[in-house]
């Protein structure tokens, strides 16, 4: 294997492949994402119907999550990751026959299903090719093409709609879509294959990897406090006198960008669980942060903690949930780690919205301040766990 500076290689041609595979998908689906609420409200439909159709792509993301890690270790990767993409643009082109709420629901539903499949199938994919002694800064470089997608998708998504329409939108996602698609046909053929005997191990057997579930605990939390600030960040702010939210995203996206592959350099060179911790410990303070504002400029110090928190947290809990595996068990460990993340995301806003209501958004900030505390105390309790194992008396 070529060396860099006596180092296992980590920019491939293939690594550099599945990097714009995964910023193409990533690209197609915030651009519908962060617009579907103008296409449900141009349907006639309200907040109730935004909020019915982001719980079905949430919940369909949940059921797919456990099947694609199985598939992905005792099947074909490619298979799985082909048919997939396919699907998924014949999902995006169909939104265009959608005329009432019922069916936009559904074809939600649909894409959120295929969508767990390909995204899940992309990670366990590059898994294979980064050495593990990198993995930390692999992991940190490839999911630069998610925060790269998700800073240009939103502006890219909104102008296509307001030039053109919804039709136009969709046939651009479209097209991002079966442009990894067809990237992803020509690489395939150096993928690593499953292992079909995984059976023969009951461990191996199951949709779940049992030594990942704490890093999929752990993204839980992390996606609760997230998505909580995200969603409702715009109202805070406008409560708070500011004209938009917008500063604290970019800031906070850019910085998310920068701390990826610092953090995954030290997750390599000393361990996750000691980038985890203060990682963890800045994410409370974020909270801590936004809880006492007293002025719309203190949202700056926020977001840029923000930034690097969630940066560092994303890609040293999926390398603590890849490590956790041997090579054969990447798709289960990948799936377990999602499998997590898919539920904060969908319990963060609901949580913090039922506490809003009773203390306002202050008070809501300042109690999941308390979740990254909690999260650290996890964090020890599994590595005194892993140790015990490791070492019994």
């Amino acid at each position: 294997m070529a060396k860099e500076l006596g180092r296992e290689a980590l920019i491939t041609p293939l690594f550099a492949g599945l990097f714009f595979v995964q910023f193409l998908s990533f690209l197609s689906f915030q651009m519908l994402h962060y617009t579907f609420s103008l296409y449900v409200a141009e349907l006639g439909g309200g907040n109730r119907s935004v909020g019915l159709a982001a719980g079905c792509l949430t919940f369909a993301m949940l059921c797919t999550r456990p099947l694609a890690g199985l598939l992905l270790d005792r099947g074909s990767r490619r298979a799985v990751l082909l048919i997939s993409q396919f699907c998924l643009i014949a999902v995006i082109l169909s939104y265009r026959s959608v005329r009432t709420i019922s069916l936009l629901i559904a074809v939600r539903f649909l894409h959120g299903f295929f969508w767990a499949f390909a995204a899940t199938s992309v990670t366990t994919v590059v898994a294979d090719i980064i050495p593990r002694s990198r993995m930390g800064e692999g992991i940190g470089i490839f999911t630069l093409a998610i925060g790269i997608a998700m800073a240009v998708a939103p502006g890219i998504g909104f102008s296509t709609v307001s030039r053109g329409g919804f039709l136009d939108l969709f046939r651009l996602c479209a097209i991002s879509s079966f442009a990894a698609l067809t990237l992803s046909f020509f690489l395939c053929g150096k993928f690593r294959q499953g292992n079909r005997n995984a059976s023969q191990d009951s461990e191996k057997a199951g949709p779940f990897l049992g030594a990942a579930v704490p890093a999929g605990l752990l993204i839980g939390s992390v996606a609760i406090v997230s998505s909580s600030i995200s969603s409702f960040l715009p109202l805070y702010v406008s409560q708070l006198g500011a004209p938009s939210a917008i500063p604290f995203f970019s800031l906070s996206a850019g910085l998310l960008l920068l701390s990826r592959p610092v953090a995954g350099k030290l997750v390599d060179r000393h361990s996750a669980r000691a980038v985890l911790s203060p990682a963890l410990f800045l994410l409370s303070v974020v909270c801590v942060l936004l809880a006492v504002a007293p002025f719309p400029g203190w949202m700056y110090l926020s977001a840029a903690a923000h930034g690097i928190s969630f940066g560092a947290l994303m890609g040293g809990l999926q390398t603590m949930a890849l490590l956790s595996a041997s090579s054969s068990r990447y798709g289960a460990a990948t799936a377990t780690f999602f499998f997590g993340f898919d539920i904060g995301n969908g319990l963060g806003p609901l949580l913090a919205g039922s506490i809003a209501d009773l203390v306002g958004y202050r008070g809501a900030y300042g109690a999941f301040s308390g979740i990254p505390i909690l999260a650290i105390a996890l964090l020890g309790l599994s590595g005194a766990l892993r140790k015990r194992r490791r070492c019994p008396r």
